[in-house]
């Protein structure tokens, strides 16, 4: 056990508190600036310095010194393998940025590369970094698979018994904030930008006019400063900025701690160490080791003072200590030497560990970079970069959805309570094993749907999806409810006697095929074969009203929506760069009797249907383009209002039919048409589409009216031998098919020629972006989105495993599932030239495929359109024929 040698701060703390030079800006503040960034951290300072260097007029406000907040006591590693291509292009940005500051500004950035290893305990952590090699090799980053006895030669001071084996990253490395942000705010100053110390934030100066916030203006105790944009970059401070515009942010602060030990010799030079299965982290300081982790019981704070500048709580051992006796197995002299300091500052952390970033719905003008959960120095330059391209250019130039405060819907961000418990167990969590198909246990029931007691009593096992529950899948002859957090059994919470969900989630912990698999292939074969019902009550249902409706939609959407009433179309909705932001079907309304599925309309309207896991999202966008263009219309969000059943499969029209006197037939309800049908004494809208590449029919139902309209679907499915089926049906099948998945093989960074969608994107009348879809459809793509399937049937896939053609590498999966039909994994990428040259039909099927999954290769077929009914016969309900489906590449 350690003994405490002194509780003085380490000397390189004591350097952050009295850093020897500050480049602060002498004289007044200016009357105005075009950007003023709030909090003088890492990402602080990393965003004016991007700012700066774009020619932006960009003010940096701190109200005591830099690093005063959280970032001086950070321990600053920096890795660059992540589960996930987004974090590992930002953390390649981040260590771009300082391995060139020195030779720009003169100063030393304060990075030290020694290596990282990541240490693993069991067969599925191993996989994990497998998984975490393998998509290593598409960004260029080396990394090695070792054995213990190889990771000792690396590091003497570990037990090789301790640990089966590791993966080691020889680019990572440590960061000295003071240093770092010292160069940084150089090299912002040498381009123009200022930084004012001293100088706290009063409150935000807001426009309030039309019924719409925005920034028009920055108080503080030495003047006020005009400007259209601020930038939240406080930390564990953010909320207080973030109420001085009304609005909140789901972001809960928490005590962190590490301490730093005396001196051991043997450690000096070596690799930085994470130990995952351990929750803990060793961070190299010449002879010394700064140890930390995560442990289930943090101290949570409600508050932090304005004051606490350079700031530490007294360690609680009854906490930390959990921490010491692991690392002290991992590292036995650990344990043998004093404590030279200890460390424990306020952090801020949010409900799924990721940041917040992005402008905010609710304040125009009003932009986050907060959020960090720990990582905020390794992230900082490749989030700050993200930023600054969106501040001036619209939008960012990667994908950052999964940062973009939008991601979170107004209820989630109102509830502190919501808020404070997933933000504990994505602290506890910090270190897990990243499964493809985990689910919290926080934050559950927040929001679920008229259906859902019903569907849970018939088995369904729940997933949670932008604070909705939806059906994952169904068991048979059991049910698994989700029940309260219990946090996990700490802060005098009982921990749950009811572990059924629990060990349901279990099940999904492998990254091979889930133990779910053959559930799931039931469901997904009941709708090729027969007919299956699916709930889609928490998808994103709108309507578009208003004098400019239809200047509106012509606007906001690529397709021609301007159709006969209750044409249902699918289309994009772009953003300024041709990305993606949103696909989703629209359709013209006819005038309506009242009813909240047919409501009366002053002039045309639209129903707007789109996905419910970036349903916020998208409602965000499209009021945003409301704003700017002026129009004279109204995005009403009914989500909540509406449930949607969704019949799919070759019985569909037979059981609709059985249960409406409408005509169900090819004449009267064709294809992408909807028409108010009444059903057990109900109206509600049917549309005859399908998620699945089947025969199908959506049942959009008003709230009152779902639970009879269920019960008589039901009844009607027993002489069917329908089946209850869920979301993960749903994907593997829309997989299967070819269909797109928002955030997943379809990004804000993807232009619909790219991602195969030249299709709906109509050639007359402009569109936000339509300048770059007919720039791509000229002059060609330098990425597709493709398909593979892998003929080796033991071989799982979820996304991010490497495309190799040829001997190279070429792209790697955004979406990986198993296809029931095809009887085969089936994943879909993009494919890009290695020669950044335009990918051409005869690149694609000239090439030797194989797709590397945890460090294998394995031989692979590549298809441009989906295998699985490429004629759309089955979707037509043209069930008649035997179809010999495509599996091979074919003009």
């Amino acid at each position: 056990m350690f003994r405490v040698a002194s509780s003085n701060v380490s000397k390189r703390l004591q350097r952050a508190v009295n850093p020897t030079k500050r480049y602060s800006t002498e004289g007044s503040l200016p009357a105005q600036a075009d950007v003023v960034i709030i909090g003088g951290g890492s990402i602080g300072c990393n965003v004016l310095y991007q700012l700066s260097k774009r020619g932006v007029s960009a003010v940096l406000l701190e109200q005591a010194k830099v690093t005063s907040g959280t970032t001086w006591h950070t321990a600053g590693l920096h890795w660059r393998l992540r589960p996930n291509d987004i974090e590992v292009q930002l953390l390649a940005t981040t260590k771009n940025v300082l391995e060139s500051l020195e030779a720009e500004t003169g100063l030393h950035s304060g990075y030290i590369q020694n290596g990282g290893i990541f240490i693993a305990r069991s067969k599925e952590r191993i996989q994990e970094y497998q998984r975490l090699h393998t998509l290593g090799h598409f960004f260029g980053i080396e990394s090695q698979l070792l054995n213990p006895e190889e990771v000792v030669k690396l590091s003497p001071a570990l037990d090789p018994n301790d640990f089966t084996a590791a993966l080691y990253s020889p680019g990572d490395g440590v960061i000295d904030p003071s240093q770092f942000c010292s160069s940084l705010i150089k090299g912002a100053t040498m381009n123009g930008g200022k930084l004012f110390e001293n100088c706290p934030v009063t409150n935000l100066v807001l426009d309030r006019t039309g019924g719409i916030k925005k920034v028009v203006g920055v108080e503080t105790d030495k003047g006020t400063i005009k400007t259209n944009f601020v930038v939240n970059a406080c930390g564990a401070w953010a909320n207080k900025i973030a109420r001085m515009a009304d609005v909140d942010i789901p972001l809960a602060p928490m005590k962190h701690a590490y301490i730093v030990t005396e001196s051991i010799p043997e450690v000096k030079g070596t690799p930085n160490i994470r130990d995952h299965d351990a929750s803990v982290y060793f961070r190299i300081q010449g002879d010394s080791i700064c140890m930390g982790g995560y442990e289930p019981n943090p101290e949570l704070l409600r508050d932090i003072p304005n004051d606490f500048q350079f700031g530490l709580y007294e360690l609680d051992h009854s906490i930390f200590d959990v921490h010491i006796e692991k690392a002290t197995k991992l590292c036995p002299t650990l344990g043998k030497v004093g404590i030279k300091s200890t460390v424990c500052g306020p952090e801020s952390f949010t409900p799924d560990h990721k940041p917040l970033m992005g402008e905010d719905p609710k304040c125009y003008g009003l932009y986050h970079a907060c959020g960090f959960n720990s990582a905020g120095m390794m992230l900082s330059s490749g989030c700050a970069e993200q930023l600054a391209i969106w501040l001036t250019r619209g939008r960012p130039d990667l994908p950052m959805f999964p940062y973009d405060i939008r991601r979170f819907t107004t209820s989630m961000r109102s509830d502190r309570s919501w808020i404070v418990e997933t933000s504990h167990e994505s602290y506890v969590k910090n270190y897990s094993i990243v499964f493809p198909h985990d689910q919290f246990l926080s934050g559950r029931n927040l929001q679920i749907d008229p259906f859902h007691e019903v569907l849970v009593a018939h088995g369904a096992v729940m997933e949670q999806a932008q604070g909705w529950e939806r059906p994952g899948y169904y068991i048979k002859d059991s049910t698994a409810p989700v029940r309260n957090y219990d946090w996990y059994g700490y802060y005098d919470h009982v921990k749950n006697p009811d572990q059924r969900y629990s060990k349901q989630l279990e099940r999904d912990y492998t990254f091979n095929f889930s133990k779910n698999h053959d559930i799931i292939g039931e469901e997904c074969l009941a709708a090729r074969n027969n007919v299956a019902l699916f709930d889609l009550s928490y998808f994103t249902k709108l309507y578009l009203t208003g004098p400019d409706a239809q200047e509106a939609a012509d606007w906001l959407f690529t397709a021609n929506t301007d159709r006969e009433p209750e044409k249902v179309v699918y289309t994009c909705s772009l953003n300024s760069k041709g990305g993606v932001e949103a696909d989703c079907t629209v359709m013209p309304l006819v005038q309506g009797a009242g009813r909240l599925v047919g409501p009366i309309l002053k002039g045309k309207g639209y129903y707007i249907v789109a996905g419910g896991g970036s349903g916020y999202h998208t409602i965000s966008h499209l009021k945003k383009q409301l704003y700017i263009k002026k129009f004279k219309s109204v995005i009403t969000d009914v989500t909540d209002k509406m449930g949607i059943l969704s019949i799919q499969g070759p019985k569909s029209g037979e059981l609709l039919q059985s249960i409406t006197e409408t005509p169900i037939t090819d004449q009267n309800f064709p294809f992408g048409m909807s028409h108010l049908v009444t059903i057990n004494g109900h109206t509600c809208r049917a549309m005859r589409i399908s998620f699945v590449g089947e025969l199908g029919y959506e049942l959009h139902i008003p709230t009152a009216s779902c639970l009879s309209i269920l019960s008589k679907v039901e009844e009607a499915g027993r002489s069917f031998d329908m089946k209850f089926a869920g979301y993960r049906s749903l994907y593997s099948l829309s997989c299967e098919k070819g269909y797109h998945l928002w955030n997943h093989d379809l990004r804000g960074n993807d232009n619909p020629v790219e991602a195969g969608l030249g299709f709906v994107c109509r050639k007359e009348g402009p569109y936000q972006g339509k300048d770059q879809v007919d720039k791509l459809k000229k002059q060609g793509a330098k990425k597709k989105r493709v398909f593979f399937t892998i003929p080796d049937k033991t071989v799982a896939v979820y996304g991010l495993e490497t495309i190799w053609r040829d001997d190279t590498i070429v792209g790697f999966l955004r979406r990986g599932e198993y296809a029931y039909h095809l009887d085969c994994s089936l994943g879909i990428g993009f494919v890009e030239h290695p020669e950044d040259k335009v990918i051409t039909d005869e690149f694609l099927k000239t090439g030797r495929y194989e797709i590397e999954v945890m460090g294998t290769r394995y031989p692979a077929i590549l298809h441009t359109t989906s295998p699985f009914d490429p004629t759309n016969q089955r979707l037509m309900g043209h069930y008649e024929h035997h179809f010999q489906e495509q599996s091979h590449f074919e003009d």
